[in-house]
């Protein structure tokens, strides 16, 4: 089994789920919070700006996440497929239980990535190409299904629901087909393809921009739009600013953040609740204060182990099998 627990990590995954589980934080205290100082309209513009912006970047991760842990499994044990199935499992019931215990306000990713993980299982096998023509269509769905909300008063339930699951399926099949097409795994080296991709989004966004102002659009519309548009430009400029080993250094913190995601993730909403019953601060302290504590948490626990707590938790529900989560000192001869 210490194959099967050992692998080489992309640090570019670690640097996204920082920057996305900072963003959730963000957004998330806010809603638990909510309450009025001097502070409250600098969070409340941040709230707006981003809200619903940073889950499609998990939900991208995680179709990205199911690639690799796929593929090795193919490569080390033959029967992956129980694997992923336990793994979702486990996310299923730990999303339960955070559902139970999270204030209110604060919506669950861990049991949709379970439920619409089985979805995305039946395209294992599938060649990437046909995987990216599911893909598009999934993106159309989730688009046309959101324009043809009503301009005004309430949005129809059915077809708000079908849009939503058509884009998280469409985020976690980019993912999926990234990581079958490569892209990922020498991202550092395509930064003129990265650029030229950051450029195109930003072009489409400020043609939104004005289109929105000339023309009436359904408002449903406009934010699908903005959640494909601006995650992509948020992780295009995360990549491209890590091409620069000074930055890659300061931002170290974020991707022992990101390597512990999971757990800072059930961790942030543990806090809150500890900040929204019982102290009174604001919003955006709350989040700064909260994020400080998970960022020097991180880096102390990973100094002495190679994973988080509910990592590990993950890891051995998934291969049945005990890990080792001590990092060894080597002695020098």
């Amino acid at each position: 089994m210490n194959k099967i627990n050992s692998y080489t990590r992309i640090d570019i995954m670690d640097y996204l789920r920082g920057f996305a589980l900072i963003g959730v934080l963000l957004v998330n205290s806010f809603q638990v919070m909510n309450n009025v100082s001097n502070y409250y309209e600098l969070h409340a513009g941040l709230y707006y700006i981003f809200n619903s912006k940073f889950y499609p970047i998990l939900f991208f991760l995680f179709g990205l996440g199911s690639y690799f842990f796929m593929n090795r499994s193919q490569q080390q044990i033959k029967n992956r497929y129980l694997l992923f199935f336990r793994r979702i499992c486990f996310l299923f019931v730990l999303g339960l239980i955070h559902t139970f215990y999270a204030p209110s306000g604060i919506h669950d990713v861990l049991m949709q990535y379970a439920v619409l993980g089985l979805f995305i299982a039946l395209f294992f096998k599938t060649n990437q190409w046909t995987n990216l023509v599911v893909t598009i269509i999934l993106i159309i769905l989730s688009i046309v299904t959101a324009f043809c909300q009503p301009f005004y008063g309430e949005r129809i339930a059915w077809l708000e629901l079908f849009s939503a699951i058509s884009k998280w399926l469409s985020l976690m099949m980019i993912g999926f087909t990234m990581g079958q097409f490569k892209i990922i795994e020498n991202i550092y080296g395509k930064v003129k393809h990265v650029l030229i991709f950051l450029i195109g989004i930003t072009c489409a966004y400020v043609i939104l921009y004005f289109v929105n102002i000339s023309v009436e659009i359904t408002p449903a519309g406009i934010e699908i739009l903005e959640d494909y548009l601006v995650s992509s430009m948020m992780v295009s400029i995360l990549i491209i600013s890590l091409q620069w080993n000074q930055i890659k250094a300061i931002l170290s913190p974020l991707k022992l953040y990101g390597q512990m995601s999971l757990t800072n993730y059930l961790a942030q909403s543990a806090l809150l609740i500890v900040f929204s019953s019982r102290i009174s601060i604001h919003s955006l302290i709350t989040f700064l204060i909260i994020h400080a504590v998970l960022l020097t948490g991180s880096s102390i626990w990973l100094k002495y182990f190679k994973m988080g707590p509910v990592e590990l938790l993950l890891r051995s529900f998934t291969y049945w099998s005990k890990v080792q989560i001590k990092k060894t000192k080597q002695v020098e001869k």
